[in-house]
């Protein structure tokens, strides 16, 4: 039987990583270990954490002074997980049933070191459960990457080896994580993708870093910024033309007009000869007012 390590990062989740970490429990596939991060929790997360690992053996429980990013406490997970497989799943989702199964039965089968799966999202008002539509990235998918985001690091299930190739986590970036992560492993190795849903992405929580716009725009441009060459030499400046303009209405919808005009500035110094789409882009985001 394979041994996987999933690794939750938790920081304030005293209500919701009780049911992430029982949902690891209960697969259908057997997990070997269950390492919590606390990355210095104010609340009570760290006693109801205690309280799984008392119950449970597979449940490791690790714990930062301070609060470092869930960035840090992936990495503080990798150095001790004992598993040939890394899972990794965030504090307010939780896994369906057989979300492990099916994923390492297609790396198994076709000889896969990283696989990704789609999800469905409760939707911010909690009413709704939809499917999220994950891009169905698969095989060499280096430069899907550095078109768009791609894999959740809920659905990621990755060859431990991998994170040596790529040395670990980067852990200035504050949002978008999952993308540079899945860039850096991209360039090295084939991605394969489950259809089937294997999560549940919860979009309800008003802690959560995509809630965050903000930081999610700067994450954003961090990203594509960090492999903006990669970018220039496979996709041309036209890919960060368009990178430049997601940002930009990013920081508008976050009320920074500063960073929007600046991104806008940057679009049209890579494509000064095309100026309408940018000048017509930068036209909307002001008649909003940013």
């Amino acid at each position: 039987m394979h041994r996987v390590s999933v690794i939750i990062p938790v920081c304030n989740r005293e209500t919701l990583v009780q049911k992430a970490v029982q949902s690891v429990l209960t697969q259908t596939y057997p997990v070997f270990e269950v390492i919590v991060v606390d990355d210095g929790s104010t609340d009570r997360t760290a006693e109801n954490i205690a309280v799984l690992a008392q119950v449970d053996k597979r449940v490791r429980f690790l714990h930062h002074t301070s609060n470092r990013g869930a960035q840090a406490a992936r990495n503080t997970g990798l150095k001790v997980a004992k598993g040939e497989w890394i899972a990794l799943l965030d504090s307010d989702d939780h896994w369906l049933p057989n979300s492990l199964e099916v994923r390492l039965q297609l790396a198994m089968k076709n000889g896969l070191p990283i696989v990704h799966s789609e999800c469905y999202a409760v939707d911010h008002d909690g009413t709704q459960i939809r499917q999220f539509k994950v891009p169905a990235f698969q095989g060499e998918v280096y430069r899907d990457l550095l078109r768009r985001p791609g894999p959740m690091f809920q659905g990621l299930l990755i060859w431990k080896d991998c994170f040596g190739r790529i040395g670990g986590l980067d852990e200035n970036i504050t949002s978008y994580q999952e993308w540079d992560t899945a860039i850096r492993l991209a360039k090295w190795f084939q991605f394969g993708f489950v259809r089937e849903p294997t999560f549940i992405y919860n979009c309800r929580s008003p802690a959560s870093i995509s809630g965050d716009i903000a930081r999610g725009a700067k994450g954003f441009e961090q990203v594509f910024t960090k492999h903006f060459w990669p970018i220039f030499r496979s996709l041309g400046p036209k890919a960060l033309v368009r990178h430049y303009q997601t940002a930009a209405e990013f920081y508008s919808r976050a009320g920074d007009s500063d960073n929007a005009e600046r991104c806008l500035m940057n679009a049209f110094l890579l494509w000064p000869f095309r100026p309408g789409t940018i000048l017509r882009r930068a036209q909307r985001l002001f008649h909003r007012g940013i």
